[in-house]
């Protein structure tokens, strides 16, 4: 779900730009917060997983985990996929410098969403349903806010927006698969990660590998 560079028009992806910032400004708080062992394996886990492309008829896919990221960083999660979405682009050219911010929002407004969903429901005695939710509703926000943005340059670009939903309706399947398991294993091993994004470990705590 990486935009290229042409494709948008300027006033688009400068908007991108300011709504990545302004979302940064809102989440630095719970990144100070947040411990770095935590925040690093988080976007380990996001900047991996959107390597991993899987062909699918005339285009490939590959999972995201905005999911994840939203459930255990929480709003902190902005600034994660910020920084695995900018790494991406520094190291195998995925996206564009002019539409970095809007790739970023895209995919952080999914993060951002999941974790509301996560933290913000009443929790049943089962955390991987409240997982399994943050997981489906984060990708679909990422990929509805991917597929406004292609909307925008108008004509041209209308069937790919609305292929781009329709070839990644297998992945909100697996994300919340994926998430829900991994909410699971967490509830079993280190359930402290499911709590609030912004709380820090304990010194010396560690972390789960």
């Amino acid at each position: 779900m990486h935009i290229g560079d042409g494709f948008l028009p300027t006033p688009v992806w400068v908007a991108g730009y300011g709504a990545a910032g302004a979302l940064t400004l809102v989440s630095l708080p719970a990144l100070v917060r947040t411990s770095a062992p935590r925040v690093a394996m988080i976007t380990s886990a996001f900047f991996v997983a959107s390597l991993l492309s899987f062909p699918l008829g005339p285009t490939s896919v590959h999972l995201v985990l905005v999911g994840l990221s939203g459930v255990v960083l929480g709003r902190a999660a902005f600034v994660s996929v910020l920084v695995g979405v900018a790494l991406q682009l520094l190291m195998f050219r995925f996206g564009a410098w002019t539409t970095l911010g809007l790739n970023a929002f895209n995919m952080g407004a999914g993060a951002l969403c999941a974790g509301a969903v996560f933290h913000g429901l009443p929790r049943p005695r089962r955390a991987w349903l409240r997982g399994a939710l943050a997981g489906f509703l984060g990708t679909l926000t990422a990929l509805l806010c991917f597929a406004a943005a292609m909307l925008s340059a108008g004509e041209g670009l209308r069937a790919v927006a609305w292929a781009s939903i329709g070839f990644h309706a297998p992945v909100l399947i697996v994300e919340a698969l994926v998430t829900a398991q991994a909410v699971a294993f967490l509830e079993r091993v280190r359930p402290e990660l499911l709590g609030p994004g912004a709380r820090a470990e304990a010194p010396g705590q560690p972390v789960p590998s």
